[in-house]
């Protein structure tokens, strides 16, 4: 999985979670986990790539909260490119 795959997956998944409740938290923390899991199992993700998976299950809390700045909206595909860039800027830092 490459980071720009992740990043779109994360999108995805903060896209469909609902932020005030705990079920739709959970389950969309357990699908963000079991991909982390599974793509350093498989050796599938580069290191850059499971850097920031770790880093998105260690924020998701934080992510969630602030779901709305990071989810994608349909049909607004300039608009969600460039949330896609803060996300994996949050989680990827670089000058």
């Amino acid at each position: 999985m490459s980071l720009a795959n992740f990043i779109s997956y994360l999108q995805q998944l903060l896209s469909m979670v609902d932020p005030k409740n705990k079920y739709s938290i959970g389950l969309a923390k357990n699908a963000l986990s079991a991909t982390a899991s599974l793509a350093r199992a498989s050796g599938k993700a580069d290191p850059i790539t499971v850097r920031a998976m770790v880093s998105a299950e260690d924020e998701f809390q934080n992510l969630v909260e602030h779901a709305k700045d990071f989810a994608g909206v349909p049909g607004k595909y300039r608009e969600n490119e460039q949330k896609r860039k803060r996300l994996e800027m949050m989680l990827v830092p670089h000058c």
